[in-house]
């Protein structure tokens, strides 16, 4: 068996510079420099440091450069040169790595990335375990060499031989090594009492000649003259156990809370501490990765860095940190001790984006006009630096100030890092066009959004409380086509009913497609005094404005028109005129002749049925009306649903005494195709209402009251001529409380 001796104080550098002399012209060369860039900038000149990939944790320091992971990912590794600032990408999984050393999880190639010289480990052995120094550590459950008994055993391999481990406890098993000191390596194993301890590798004698109980998680560090590792105690607090190596000296240093989970590291005669950033919120406030001293207990704490990632030993005889700090930027810090013993970070590798909060990439997010009828949704997006960020984004419509409130506390894992995060991390809702509480969708805060102008808001706010929020504002507008019973301009079908008072009421309720849920929205109390009336009915924008208006017959045949004034209340009242009282059926909504507004049916007792073509006019809203034709008096309802089944003109329902609904499909020029049979069953509802889109799946629905119960369904309109709606009738929320008489 061939030993290395290892020269006290000798780099990682040095010894690679050996083994490339030992193996000579053989040596293969290394993985060929890859370029990786990213996006933004840092705010102070980088010439002295090299460039390392986004997103990528440290996962091994040497004195030629490091090992990254994107991630963690060992699939995705890249080592970055100090000499030349360059990063090379592996093709392989990564299996173990230390120092300069880097084991392929495929081949068991070692490669010294310091001199590009490489050597395959012995193909009996099963697994590599970890690098410490120039060594190479393997475990093997059965001894295939020299038969001399059963594992596991501790192996160390240079391109020169093999040597076993000794000085580890009977029935040890489960290994890991790594980098510890210049002279000494840290393995870690379970013992035969289940424990799991940490010991110390003498790398010159292959032996194991401390061995510590350490709790089964957590972190554990060592320097030429202490350890030190990471236990909780029994009030809650991470505390870190300092012992003074040859000697029984303990003490211990209160981290935090247990739950913030605080990494260690020790230099000279310093504790590190420090808590990643997904765990800030369990540390407040956030230390980042600070410096305590172990000599003077009162001296107070040096910050090294303001954001911090991760934390492992670095062959020049110090530690390699992974984070960022304020006006330099993230990247990998070299931490040794000053010329005063005070340990000191080195910027040594940027990844090109700030610490601080910062938008990574342009806005998406709306401008302009947003017309609700031709989207679906409306993405706000910004890309972020950090994915530990509270986002809050609210949109505020101007005239009501009802607002949509969305919060993202960190990025969302379930999206997955599979994808290349080089530009920065996504965060922002995909707006489907509600206001409310979008983290609590469905709550009775939750409606439609209304049409007009909107401002938004966007702040980010980093977990840890390192540099200030990023802010970002603007503003946009919504649009839609006017809905015949939208009165409060929310693109959502609104159904009027008056109690026994004579109060006229407005209740919403909407389904939205995405979720198959119902969203109930508190009703509105519209105002008293409409017991005057024997009907009203709901008619769609009839006179000019943009907003949905109602008709209303007194009890004498006046007919009175209501304007709606888009906030869910009506203008004074302008009659229509006398005679009404001739007809025992009317409806309204549907655009019955083509020109784009909304026309009236009534069917006289004598069964003649009638057109009153809309005008525009507030003081003539009709033309005079035209004679459709007889045979009518077979039904007690007729609904106008708007488009139903897919033609284009504005559809008519009618239902017979017997309970029988049919259709009839406008043509466009105020006639009808011949009857359709929906189905039967309807006698049983007292108000069959064409509200629209009840459902918000593009298509025009039926909301049904059924006098008996109470209750108000829907059935869903398919779009279809042969079967315009799914008779699977649909339990609403619409006036579920409640006695009313009359509906429109």
């Amino acid at each position: 068996m061939l030993v290395v001796r290892v020269a006290r104080r000798r780099t990682a550098a040095a010894i690679a510079t050996v083994l490339a002399v030992t193996l000579g012209a053989g040596a293969l060369a290394v993985p060929s420099a890859v370029a990786d860039s990213a996006p933004g900038a840092v705010t102070e000149t980088r010439e002295a440091v090299a460039r390392m990939p986004v997103n990528h944790a440290i996962e091994a320091g040497g004195g030629a450069g490091f090992f990254s992971t994107y991630f963690g990912d060992p699939s995705r590794v890249t080592w970055t040169s100090y000499k030349d600032g360059t990063t090379s990408s592996f093709g392989g999984d990564l299996m173990v790595a230390g120092g300069d050393l880097y084991v392929d999880h495929q081949d068991k190639t070692v490669v010294d990335m310091a001199t590009g010289a490489r050597y395959r480990l012995p193909e009996h052995d099963a697994q590599a375990v970890g690098v410490a120094g120039p060594y190479v550590f393997t475990t093997l459950a059965l001894d295939t060499t020299d038969g001399t008994g059963s594992g596991p055993f501790l192996s160390a391999h240079t391109s020169q031989g093999t040597r076993r481990i000794t000085g580890l406890p009977a029935g040890a098993e489960d290994f890991k090594v790594r980098p510890g000191t210049d002279e000494h390596g840290v393995v870690t194993f379970t013992g035969a009492d289940g424990a799991r301890y940490h010991g110390l590798v003498d790398l010159e004698a292959g032996k194991v000649t401390e061995t510590y109980r350490t709790p089964g998680t957590g972190a554990f560090a060592v320097s030429d003259t202490r350890v030190a590792w990471v236990e909780n105690d029994a009030a809650g607090t991470a505390q870190a156990v300092v012992v003074t190596r040859g000697t029984t000296d303990r003490r211990t240093v209160a981290l935090g809370p247990a739950k913030s989970q605080p990494v260690i590291g020790l230099v000279g005669d310093w504790l590190l501490d420090g808590v990643v950033p997904r765990l800030a919120k369990e540390a407040t406030p956030y230390p980042g990765l600070r410096a305590r001293s172990l000599t003077a207990a009162t001296a107070a704490p040096v910050k090294l860095l303001d954001r911090f990632e991760e934390l492992v030993p670095d062959t020049s005889g110090g530690m390699l940190a992974g984070g960022g700090r304020l006006g330099t930027g993230d990247g990998a810090y070299r931490v040794t001790a000053g010329a005063d013993g005070r340990p000191v970070a080195t910027f040594v590798a940027a990844n090109g984006w700030p610490t601080e909060t910062a938008e990574m990439k342009p806005l998406s997010v709306p401008t302009g006009t947003v017309n609700l009828d031709d989207v679906s949704s409306v993405p706000f997006d910004w890309y972020l630096n950090h994915w530990d960020t509270k986002v809050t984004v609210q949109l505020r419509h101007v005239r009501t100030g009802r607002t949509y409130d969305w919060v993202m506390d960190g990025y969302d894992e379930a999206g997955g890092w599979d994808s290349d995060y080089r530009q920065g991390f996504p965060f922002g809702p995909s707006w489907s066009g509600t206001l409310g509480d979008a983290n609590r969708f469905g709550e009775p805060n939750t409606r439609m959004a209304y049409n007009g102008a909107y401002t938004w808001e966007m702040t980010a706010e980093p977990w840890t409380g390192v540099g200030p929020a990023l802010k970002r504002s603007g503003s946009f507008a919504v649009t839609r086509s006017a809905k015949p019973h939208d009165f409060d301009d929310d693109g959502a079908p609104d159904l009027l009913a008056r109690d026994a008072s004579g109060v006229l009421w407005s209740d919403t309720a909407f389904r939205d497609s995405r979720y198959s849920s119902e969203v109930d929205v508190p009703k509105t109390r519209i105002g008293g005094g409409w017991q005057i009336y024997d009907r009203i009915e709901a008619t769609g924008n009839l006179a000019g404005s943009s907003h949905a208006d109602v008709v209303a017959r007194d009890k004498a045949g006046v007919l009175w028109l209501y304007q709606g004034n888009g906030l869910g209340g009506f203008a004074r009242r302008v009659q229509v005129g006398g005679g009404w009282q001739t007809y025992d059926r009317l409806t309204g909504g549907s655009d019955f002749t083509g020109d784009g507004r909304p026309d009236l049916l009534a069917a006289d007792k004598t069964g003649v049925l009638w057109l009153y073509k809309a005008t525009g006019s507030t003081t003539r809203p009709f033309e005079t009306r035209k004679r459709i034709g007889p045979g009518w008096g077979v039904y007690n309802q007729i609904t106008a649903p708007g488009n139903i089944a897919g033609a284009g003109a504005g559809d008519l329902l009618a239902r017979d005494k017997d309970g029988v609904l049919w259709m009839y499909l406008g043509k466009g020029d105020g006639t009808f195709t011949r009857r359709s049979l929906i189905g039967g069953g309807f006698a049983r509802y007292g108000e069959l209402v064409g509200a629209g889109d009840y459902d918000s799946d593009g298509k025009n629905d039926l909301l049904a009251y059924e006098s008996a119960t109470k209750r108000t369904y829907y059935f869903s309109g398919t779009g279809g001529r042969d079967v315009p709606f799914r008779l699977a009738r649909v339990s609403t929320t619409l006036y579920a409380s409640g006695s009313h008489n009359l509906f429109g």
